[in-house]
């Protein structure tokens, strides 16, 4: 699938933490066109020590980071050109809302999936942030997953991460 950077489009990365979508972001240069669920944490809050002696990012902000996310998106549509939105997305709620949000603007929304990865792939990578702000505990990701396996995509395209072949219009 080719994007066009210039279409009305609020592309959604959905899979658990580890899966690949902010290093995907970071490999097809896009971060200046993405808008990030962990980096608006990170702008409300320094990292936080947890019980167990390690440093992650504050999922206390998270209500927060999300309002702001949301008028983030509401501004870059209503600027036009395509958005990018880095967030787990494996929760239908979610990806609801920001359809119902996108239409408002004649927005249509693509969800890049990066489920395929596999939960045991995603845990081995998130083993490997172990002693940094990244580490997500492993029933997170369970969790996640388990919500995740049940959802549809009803009037949503949704493609796999690896068949995204160009991003064009830069």
């Amino acid at each position: 699938m080719i994007i066009n950077m210039m279409d009305s489009i609020v592309v959604l990365l959905r899979g658990v933490p580890g899966s690949g979508k902010s290093s995907w972001i970071k490999d097809q240069h896009l971060d200046d066109y993405t808008i990030s669920l962990d980096k608006i944490r990170l702008m409300l809050s320094n990292p936080v020590k947890t019980q167990q002696g390690y440093y992650e990012i504050n999922q206390a902000v998270s209500e927060k980071a999300w309002q702001l996310a949301y008028e983030c998106l509401k501004s870059r549509m209503d600027n036009g050109g395509i958005t990018f939105f880095d967030a787990t997305f494996m929760n239908a709620y979610l990806i609801n809302y920001v359809k119902n949000l996108a239409a408002d603007f004649g927005y249509t929304i693509l969800i890049i999936d990066f489920t395929s990865v596999g939960l045991a792939e995603a845990k081995r990578r998130n083993q490997l942030r172990r002693g940094t702000i990244r580490y997500v505990p492993e029933h997170v990701l369970d969790e996640m997953w388990q919500e995740g396996a049940t959802m549809t995509f009803e009037g949503i395209s949704r493609i796999d991460y690896r068949e995204v072949e160009a991003i064009i219009g830069f």
